[in-house]
């Protein structure tokens, strides 16, 4: 026994130091994407975040708590009123979209600013039949 206490005494401070050193102060997942959570409803967009940073990803979990579908594209900037513009041609302006987000649903996105939308002001936006006119768009920041 006295042997057995011996050997943990000694094998004790590596334990200590190996724990440490595994230890990351819960910054683990900081290289990870943040997750931005985002609620649409008739008619409103709400972004848990609205401030971004480009070369970093973020995870976007994007909730329908409306009564009809929607959909959320992120803009280089704020378009206006894009109505008689085929939706094939606001899918090719947008940085990213995500379409036909029924009542209920959640969808996720992940998407990075690229560095050439620094300081740039990039808005949210639900471009179906009068939702935009309707208030559904959100103003955002890229910093430097």
């Amino acid at each position: 026994m006295k042997q057995l206490w011996k050997c943990f005494a000694l094998l004790l401070p590596f334990l200590v130091l190996l724990a440490a050193c595994g230890n990351t102060g819960g910054t683990s997942n900081s290289s990870g994407p943040q997750t931005i959570n985002v609620n649409l409803s008739e008619f409103k967009i709400d972004a848990s975040l609205t401030t971004f940073t480009p070369g970093k990803t973020y995870h976007f979990a994007i909730t329908n708590r409306g009564q009809t579908v929607h959909e959320f594209m992120i803009m280089p900037k704020a378009e206006g009123n894009m109505s008689g513009m085929a939706m094939g041609n606001m899918d090719k302006m947008a940085l990213a979209a995500v379409d036909n987000i029924s009542p209920g649903e959640t969808k996720m996105l992940d998407y990075t600013f690229p560095a050439s939308t620094a300081n740039s002001q990039p808005e949210f936006a639900c471009y179906l039949p009068g939702h935009y006119e309707a208030g559904m768009k959100q103003e955002a920041h890229i910093t430097s």
